[in-house]
């Protein structure tokens, strides 16, 4: 009877972990994911729009330093070469300094030398290229402004869900990794300015996408999206029955599988990811 018992919880198990945002699914390697073809799929709606912002510490004086290096580099052309090189989108830089400094964080990056970046394996903000070296967008963008601070970037991956406590704990500096501008991002960090423009969209099969118009026609679908990011809010917000897995790249997956219906994720993931 024993022997019966341990078989039935063990094929219980197998199936529990194959589901829609189970371990099996969650643990799949980023370049795997980037070496799929996602060509059966496409973007069906778009949820929202916003903003992409870097959080630093609150009251962290490197806030409103970054800010006007911001400033210089889309002035100088820097920014906008990097927006036609990963076709993104630049938001309007014309905020002012609001963010009160009681933090001195530039002199403790200065004495270490560098600013801990902390990252998620995302194209096209941040990703590896095929030496194995950190790239994109935002990667070129770090390194630049680290350039103007004096220090090195250090680029290191920390789960989304967990971010704000990797911030507050010194384990990063900052996070800068396609970081959509949120009520939960502004009580948590203090922000930098908008720097490229984002929107939460829905990516399915292709040959469903004529059956769903609107968000209200979606209502019977399973949707996977990062857990702590902006798509998770959006199933939230809109009534979706949702699974949360750990990165982007995972909910994409989970889709292209057929695990799950549907997934939330950054418009700039999928421009990129769905060509």
């Amino acid at each position: 009877m024993k022997k019966i018992l341990a078989l039935i919880l063990t094929l219980v198990m197998a199936v529990s972990l194959v589901a829609c945002g189970g371990t099996a699914n969650n643990t799949v390697d980023n370049d795997d994911a980037a070496a799929t073809s996602y060509s059966n799929l496409g973007v069906a709606l778009e949820l929202t729009s916003e903003e992409y912002g870097i959080g630093f510490r609150k009251g962290s004086d490197l806030t409103d330093i970054v800010n006007g290096y911001i400033k210089e580099l889309n002035d100088d052309g820097t920014l906008p070469a990097l927006a036609e090189k990963y076709e993104l989108t630049l938001a309007p830089m014309d905020a002012e300094a609001t963010n009160e400094a009681t933090v001195k964080d530039l002199d403790y990056i200065k004495a270490n030398g560098k600013l801990v970046i902390g990252i998620t394996d995302y194209a096209p903000m941040n990703f590896k290229d095929d030496a194995g070296n950190w790239t994109g967008f935002d990667t070129e963008f770090a390194i630049a402004v680290c350039e103007k601070l004096g220090v090195e970037a250090e680029f290191v991956e920390i789960e989304w869900d967990s971010k704000f406590i990797a911030l507050e704990s010194k384990a990063i500096d900052c996070i800068w990794n396609g970081m959509t501008i949120s009520d939960e991002v502004l009580k948590n960090t203090s922000c930098s300015m908008a720097y490229v423009k984002n929107a939460q969209v829905v990516v399915m099969a292709k040959d469903k996408i004529d059956q769903y118009k609107t968000a209200e026609d979606m209502t019977d679908l399973v949707f996977a999206v990062e857990a702590g990011s902006a798509g998770a809010t959006a199933a939230e917000d809109c009534g979706f029955e949702y699974v949360e897995v750990t990165a982007q790249t995972d909910a994409i997956l989970e889709v292209n599988s057929g695990a799950c219906d549907a997934c939330i994720i950054d418009i700039t993931m999928a421009n990129a990811m769905l060509k």
